[in-house]
């Protein structure tokens, strides 16, 4: 899935072309989902996947938008999670069929190798993205309803996530380069943009189902 980095750019991104409530609501739900520190990611629940078979799967963004329709419409932090699942289904796409990395999975040094191009490319986009600070948790965060999904490690996180800030751009990725980043953060803003434009008129730009991998290479 996308990098921390990438989703807070696609968020500053997005914030140039829509009126958040609350900005750094908007901004900390945008990197909510990914906050688990201690639990099993996989296990965690926070994505909304799911199998469609026996060999495809899913992350259900519609599921979360009924459980928590309401709180989307009126709270920055809950639409900036609901765009959060939608950006990681784009890349995801993005990364296994445009990229053609599908086949990859699975494949002896793959996922180190992706996550020193993550780490290259955070830094580019820190200085592209003019991303100098991090957003404020509110104080109170781990009383909101949000946390019935998983009791999210926010404040960890955050703090783990300061040592992205330093990451220094190599220019010499393998997998996943600077330009790729670029293209999945506009496809991203483009898409959630219009999807945030639908749901003002009662509707839907997107969905799940236009989403679905292969789970096996």
């Amino acid at each position: 899935m996308a990098s921390r980095i990438m989703h807070l750019a696609m968020g500053k991104e997005l914030l140039r072309l829509i009126e958040a409530q609350n900005m750094e609501r908007f901004l900390i739900g945008m990197l909510l989902p990914d906050a688990v520190i201690s639990g099993d990611k996989k296990t965690a629940g926070t994505h909304y996947d799911r199998m469609t078979d026996g060999s495809h799967k899913v992350m259900d963004f519609f599921r979360f938008f009924v459980e928590y329709k309401e709180n989307i419409l009126t709270d920055s932090l809950y639409l900036g999670y609901y765009l959060h699942l939608i950006e990681d289904c784009i890349f995801r796409r993005y990364i296994y069929y445009d990229l053609g990395l599908l086949e990859m999975r699975g494949k002896i040094g793959f996922l180190p190798q992706l996550y020193k191009d993550y780490h290259s490319v955070n830094g580019y986009l820190v200085k592209k993205y003019k991303i100098t600070s991090l957003p404020v948790a509110p104080h109170d965060i781990d009383k909101e309803d949000i946390n019935r999904i998983y009791p999210f490690e926010t404040d960890i996180f955050l703090r783990d996530m300061k040592d992205d800030m330093n990451d220094i751009y190599r220019n010499n990725e393998k997998y996943f380069t600077a330009r790729n980043a670029d293209e999945v953060i506009r496809q991203c803003v483009e898409i959630c943009s219009a999807e945030i434009a639908a749901l003002d008129r009662g509707e839907h730009f997107t969905s799940p189902e236009e989403y679905i991998w292969e789970t096996r290479a």
